[in-house]
């Protein structure tokens, strides 16, 4: 019986069971077991008796070590079972001995067999590049047949899981970072600072199991976590991340449980099966994710966006489609704040008994043209709306609206490219949405600058300014699907990103900013920045970096009549009039081709430099990491990104 019938969780509503009583029992049984008692899949040992495990596989013994595979069906290993290697194994086979690592690859491998959902080992005690390389050969010897759970603990003391958190990246680092090796929390107190136990929602977390340690008891007796605990198992469910409640430990002793003879419900004892000694612990499991917020109709509609990798739009090179421009489009929250900053632009410099001009560039299918005329309305200023567009199949569109909506005497639509287009006509008001995710990343300077010889002396752009910031990241799924296109030019090329499963391991800095008009006498559109997060910034904690988030922050007007912005920046992101964020960009991702490991002990800073290259055909990135370690500077020349003029 899964936590809720709730499908945009994903796999977080399917809840297992782990626990030292069924140690020893089949896994027939088990998963019995737990199904009636609410439960979705199982954890259960490898071996027959997990605690009295032969290590010499040199011969088969008398009896066999594991339960046999024809106890479940292919269909259920697969969907109800996790199994977990055998303690002396794991001991053994993280210290280096043979016969321990050769027992670890047979319990390994009949986990492959039978088809496991995944197959649990502990790397708490041993040699992580031991391990890792262990789990690593033998993810490439079966391929994607199970998944392997690194099993890691979160106890709430800080210098433990920190260490902890280290293991787990040395782990990952010694097998390459295999995506099919995933963390799996056993959680058994809270951390003191939320930064401790948010870094994980960035990294390959398959799971959580969630000891009854965690717990403590409400006023009535009832199991219930601590308020941070409570934030952590949300922000899992949140993400797709399966809860297994547990009783196990690595030293194989079980946990006290709070029973339900142990505390009346609503005046009434359970008895029975409902009286199991998870019982409790699963009803408050429910309580918790029944309690998430459904999502919005447009958080809804970008969840297939959530940690996928999008190449950015080329809107000068190629002419976009019909459902591309629907999709901007859609986006209200955008359009009104570019109208109020019309509108602002009108008071300010066109005369109430005046004609004012306002040009729009990159006129698209005519949402600017729409705004510009309702912000006119709301000012009380007459105006002729100039459309210039250079895609043939957009102007079709707006030579459509001139008759729908009635616009021949208002909106003139001028065919071609705003840096060559002849026109004699003169703005008051130059509007653009020409802004990519990084502000400049879809040539708006190169455009705007072509462009600005429309302008009256006194005429002002739409947008007047706008910057552009980055910050560190840690994001192993990201990184995982860059790694998975087995290309490097994936590895050197920015995209378009809805995060999701994504921790910032420092705040957004600024690394340039465009005006215009642009009035130097020699415009430069190459930019250099060099941006530093100190260890104190950052954070006494160890994360790994796996790339760079990019932002934009936008001043689209700015004068006596008001002050406009349009922002993705975390910090000032514009929402619309129901509270929903604007949707139309996304932020941008710059992946590192290694991930980088940030060491708390050693006071860890980082540093990150980027160039804006411009030359007469393109305009690409070029990005390096110099600190903790230095790297190589990816995109060198364009050699495998660039946006086309």
């Amino acid at each position: 019986m899964a936590l809720g019938a709730r499908e945009d969780l994903g796999d977080a509503r399917f809840v297992g069971i782990e626990t030292l009583s069924d140690s020893g029992s089949t896994p027939d049984a088990c998963v019995r077991r737990a199904l009636t008692r609410g439960f979705d899949f199982v954890s259960v040992s490898v071996a027959i008796d997990e605690f009295a495990t032969s290590v010499d596989p040199s011969t088969y013994p008398a009896k066999p070590l594991t339960h046999g595979d024809r106890a479940l069906s292919g269909s259920e290993w697969s969907t109800r079972v996790v199994l977990r290697c055998s303690p002396e194994v794991e001991r053994l086979a993280g210290a280096g001995d043979a016969r321990g690592t050769r027992a670890l690859n047979r319990e390994l491998k009949w986990a492959a067999h039978v088809g496991a959902h995944a197959v649990a080992m502990n790397i708490n005690a041993g040699d992580p590049t031991l391990i890792g390389r262990l789990l690593g050969s033998h993810v490439a010897s079966v391929g994607e047949t199970t998944r392997v759970w690194a099993r890691t603990r979160m106890s709430g003391d800080k210098a433990f899981d920190d260490d902890a958190y280290r293991r787990w990246a040395a782990t990952s680092a010694a097998c390459d970072e295999n995506s099919n090796v995933r963390a799996y929390l056993h959680i058994t107190g809270a951390p003191k600072e939320r930064r401790e136990w948010e870094r994980w929602l960035g990294e390959r977390v398959a799971a959580c199991a969630l000891s009854v340690d965690s717990f403590v008891p409400n006023a009535r007796g009832f199991p219930v976590l601590p308020k941070e605990l409570q934030a952590l198992v949300r922000a899992m469910f949140e993400r797709g991340i399966q809860v297994v409640l547990t009783d196990y430990n690595e030293s194989g002793v079980a946990a006290k449980k709070i029973t339900p003879e142990s505390v009346e419900n609503e005046g009434e004892r359970v008895s029975g099966d409902a009286a199991h000694s998870f019982r409790l612990y699963w009803e408050y499991l429910v309580y918790i994710f029944r309690g998430i917020e459904p999502l919005s109709e447009q958080a809804l509609a970008e969840v297939p966006y959530r940690d996928h990798l999008q190449a950015p739009l080329q809107p000068l090179m190629d002419n976009l489609e019909s459902v591309t421009y629907e999709t901007f489009e859609r986006d209200a929250s955008k359009y009104i704040q570019y109208e109020e900053a019309v509108r602002c632009a009108l008071l300010d410099v066109v005369d109430e008994d005046q004609e004012g001009t306002v040009m729009v560039v990159g006129a698209g299918r005519g949402p600017l043209v729409r705004a510009s005329l309702r912000a006119a309305e709301r000012a009380r200023r007459k105006i002729i709306v100039y459309a210039l567009e250079k895609n043939p199949n957009a102007i079709v569109t707006l030579q459509h609206l001139l008759v729908e909506e009635g616009w021949q005497e208002a909106v003139h639509i001028i065919p071609g490219d705003m840096r060559t287009a002849k026109l004699d006509a003169k703005a008051d008001v130059l509007v653009s949405e020409l802004l990519g995710s990084f502000g400049d990343n879809e040539l708006s300077p190169e455009c705007l600058d072509g462009a600005q010889r429309f302008l009256k002396p006194t005429g002002v752009s739409i947008p007047r300014s706008y910057e552009s910031f980055i910050a560190p990241i840690v994001s192993a799924k990201l990184h995982d699907a860059v790694v998975a296109c087995k290309d490097k030019k994936a590895l050197e090329t920015p995209y378009v990103v809805q995060f999701h499963k994504t921790f910032s391991i420092g705040g957004p800095k600024s690394v340039w900013k465009f005006e215009h008009p642009n009035h130097d006498g020699c415009i430069d559109n190459e930019r250099y920045a060099r941006v530093s997060w100190s260890h104190s910034e950052i954070g006494d904690i160890s994360t790994t970096l796996h790339g760079f988030a990019a932002y934009f922050d936008s001043t689209l007007y700015n004068g006596p009549a008001g002050h406009v912005r349009c922002s993705i920046h975390p910090a000032s992101h514009t929402m619309g009039p129901t509270g929903e964020p604007m949707f139309s960009w996304f932020p941008m991702y710059f992946p590192i081709r290694s991930p980088i490991l940030i060491d708390s002990r050693s006071a860890s800073s980082i540093e990150f430099v980027i160039w804006r290259r411009v030359d007469v055909h393109k305009m690409w990135y070029e990005w390096a990491v110099t600190a903790p370690s230095r790297g190589h500077v990816h995109n060198l020349n364009g050699q495998s990104y660039w946006i086309g003029l």
